[in-house]
């Protein structure tokens, strides 16, 4: 029996010392990726150096401790204490901050968070029941000193964690109505990756990021999802981030890191080539038949702008007074565009800021509203270039305005940051969206949407009796009062 018990424990000791091993070499091999990661963190961003330092050199000191038979019982301790804490990090990154990049390395970046959760409690009961098999004289003597070892990095994490609490709560004072009835309605999709390409009433097109070719629609009664494929008049692309855009009976079917464009009418699924393959975008919008707005960044001087195509002449014109950048020039004016087609105007709104750009549909006319109070900690955005010429934030900044749209010469924005007197319990079991007056922007009233699951918010869409909520693999339709 008691050779059996030694047996397990060394199993599992030598299962950790692989798991630390891989661990610390990825995050060696990758260190200046790693940094920026830890930097990026909302929790221990400001510690990005010490804890990158940190996390290397405690994985390797447990390694060698695990090694040796005398020293491995506090090897499993120190093990213990490492996955709890790392355990107990995620776990605040699940119920009190938004989603940030893993830093673990390898292939345990490749999982989820829940994923990630699951792993490392799978390892906690392993490294208990080693713990509990070995004999020792002195186990009494290594339990307290090993309890010390396994709590204290878990009580520097709330130590830390503490003052960010209130990290994403503004000083404004949100007026809370329900414009919506109470009922809705759901209608769950295949999987997730879809997102809206636009509608025709209360009609939806929805595309889908890894099928590019599949136009879904949801007809009004909004019961099932038709799928259809769309054809394409010449395949001699590879294409790498395609995307669908609809203003129905026109769509486009669109590349910007090929580049291509397609242009068809439906309710023929037929596309064709415009033969316009010289200009790069990161996003793309129908403005009218044959007309574009588009956002690049120029090669030259590594700003975004944005500029409106016509596709007839195949010419198009930048506007760059229209992203006023007070940083990067690429971070800094990072948002989300959409097109008010009734109005005729263009609707920027910048993600880490608190405003929303809105011009004609030939960016002229050029208005800056400011959404609810920004927050302090987004006043300065840096970033780094790695050695791969990769740019990256060197600190996550809030993400304020998330999804947009427009109807009813109402501005409907999903915003992050908690208000004065929020209910911290409730904002994260919700989504708050902030309702502004069309023509001026001017703030009216905010309301809350439910969720429980806290699936993230991909899109929104609003129709003149409908609002659609787009999160996860499903689409949440309410109803106006």
């Amino acid at each position: 029996m008691k050779n059996i018990s030694n047996t397990i424990a060394t199993i599992i000791s030598y299962f950790l010392i692989l798991l630390f091993v891989y661990a610390s070499v990825s995050k060696l091999t990758d260190f200046e990726n790693f940094q920026v990661q830890i930097g990026q963190s909302p929790i221990l961003g400001e510690y990005a150096g010490f804890f990158s330092y940190a996390t290397i050199i405690s994985e390797i000191i447990i390694v060698i401790v695990l090694f040796f038979k005398h020293s491995r019982m506090i090897g499993l301790y120190a093990s213990l204490g490492m996955m709890f804490t790392f355990t107990f990090y995620i776990y605040l990154i699940l119920h009190f901050s938004d989603s940030i990049p893993c830093s673990c390395g390898g292939i345990l970046e490749k999982m989820t968070w829940n994923e990630h959760l699951i792993f490392n409690l799978a390892c906690i009961v392993l490294i208990i029941i080693a713990i509990n098999t070995i004999e020792s004289k002195n186990k009494k003597k290594l339990l307290v000193v090993g309890a010390l070892i396994a709590t204290l990095p878990t009580l520097l994490l709330i130590l830390i964690f503490c003052p960010h609490i209130n990290d994403n709560q503004g000083d404004f004072k949100r007026k809370m109505i329900s414009p919506l009835r109470s009922e809705y309605k759901t209608l769950q999709l295949p999987t997730d990756n879809y997102y809206f390409a636009g509608n025709h009433g209360d009609t939806l097109f929805l595309g889908y990021r890894k099928t590019p070719l599949l136009l879904s629609t949801v007809m009004p009664s909004f019961n099932d999802v038709k799928v259809d494929t769309i054809r394409l008049d010449n395949y001699n692309y590879q294409f790498r981030n395609v995307s669908i855009n609809v203003l129905y009976p026109y769509f486009s079917v669109s590349d910007g890191k090929v580049p291509v464009i397609f242009e068809g009418k439906l309710p023929s699924l037929k596309v064709y080539d415009t033969g316009i393959n010289r200009l790069y975008f990161s996003k793309f919008y129908l403005l009218e038949p044959k007309k574009y707005v588009f956002k690049t960044m120029l090669i030259k001087t590594r700003k975004s702008e944005l500029g409106v195509l016509k596709s007839s002449s195949k010419n198009y014109v930048l506007a760059p007074e229209v992203l006023k950048t007070n940083a990067d020039g690429i971070f800094d004016v990072d948002g989300n565009m959409i097109i008010d087609h009734i109005n005729h105007q263009i609707i920027y709104t910048l993600l880490y800021r608190n405003q929303t750009i809105t011009t004609d549909f030939d960016l002229k006319n050029i208005q800056r509203h400011h959404t609810l109070l920004d927050i302090s900690s987004n006043d300065t955005i840096k970033t780094t270039t790695l050695n791969n010429g990769q740019t990256k934030l060197l600190k996550a900044p809030l993400e304020i305005n998330t999804a947009q749209t427009a109807s009813n010469n109402k501005f409907f924005n999903v915003s992050k940051v908690r208000g004065k007197d929020e209910s911290f319990i409730k904002f994260r079991k919700s989504d708050v969206i902030d309702v502004y007056d069309l023509p001026t922007k001017r703030y009216r009233y905010s309301f809350y949407i439910k969720n429980d699951r806290r699936n993230k918010i991909t899109s929104i869409l609003s129709t003149k009796h409908h609002l659609y909520v787009l999160s996860g693999n499903q689409i949440s339709r309410y109803t106006f009062k």
